[in-house]
């Protein structure tokens, strides 16, 4: 998990705007796991417009949610929405700023 994060994170070097970043519970694991893939993954993060997850654990949602918004330097907090569809989606809708239930 996270083995193209390196060059991920180089390619977003130049900031602009619409950007957008998956991942997976997968890789979401060993960049979690590891404080260094951890920043380079929040460093990528921080130049997307919009962070999608997939196929993750509730916990990994709402961490994901956390380390986002944790991570934004003083004064540029992001917004984070979550939009979740079922119980296990709970967790990260209380985690998020904004917070969509679909029924």
């Amino acid at each position: 998990g996270g083995d193209y994060l390196e060059t991920v994170a180089r390619n977003l070097q130049n900031e602009a705007k619409g950007r957008a970043m998956m991942v997976t519970g997968k890789a979401l694991t060993g960049i979690i796991d590891d404080p260094r893939r951890k920043q380079e993954f929040l460093g990528a993060a921080q130049k997307c417009a919009v962070l999608i997850a997939c196929r993750v654990s509730p916990k990994q949602k709402a961490e994901l949610v956390r380390i986002v918004r944790e991570a934004a330097p003083k004064g540029q907090e992001p917004v984070t929405a979550a939009i979740g569809d079922g119980a296990n989606d709970v967790p990260m809708i209380q985690e998020a700023h904004v917070g969509i239930g679909i029924p």
